[in-house]
């Protein structure tokens, strides 16, 4: 008769595990963090606007003497824009290929001569551009600003 003692308990004892864990109550957890804080890094965006062309004087130039020329473009006074801090020329060929990329702060970087060619490797519409951009200090990161374009037609 021992057994039967033993089979009533069990049931017992789940029926009184389930009460049990039904007269528990349970609520989700809630916390609340109020806190601020100043980030150390400022962020700015900004916009580089292209040169305006009252504030570029460009020379330009196809010197041609039979079957010989060259094209020239000089940069002689620029107008720094804004949020830049590089300037360059870029010099495109009638087959728009660069030519040339020139750094305005330099003396070097202001002016471009093809060199002495055959006339019939210089004809066609060169394009300048003089274009402002910001270089991120200590990074190879550069933003472009929008380009002033001007035009050289050789025939």
């Amino acid at each position: 008769m021992q057994g039967k003692g033993i089979i009533w308990r069990v049931p017992a004892i789940i029926m009184a595990a389930v009460l049990l864990l039904m007269g528990v109550q349970t609520s989700p957890a809630h916390a609340k963090f109020n806190d601020t804080e100043t980030g150390s890094m400022a962020v700015t965006a900004a916009r580089i606007p292209a040169p305006a062309a009252n504030t570029v004087a460009v020379t330009k130039s196809c010197d041609s003497l039979l079957w010989w020329g060259q094209a020239k473009i000089s940069v002689g006074t620029f107008t720094p824009v804004g949020h830049a801090n590089y300037h360059e020329l870029k010099v495109i060929d009638p087959d728009g290929v660069v030519q040339f990329t020139g750094d305005l702060s330099k003396t070097a970087g202001k002016s471009y001569n093809s060199g002495i060619q055959s006339v019939s490797n210089l004809s066609g519409t060169w394009t300048y551009q003089i274009r402002g951009y910001y270089k991120v200090p200590n990074s190879t990161n550069t933003w472009a600003g929008q380009p002033l374009t001007g035009t050289l037609n050789c025939s």
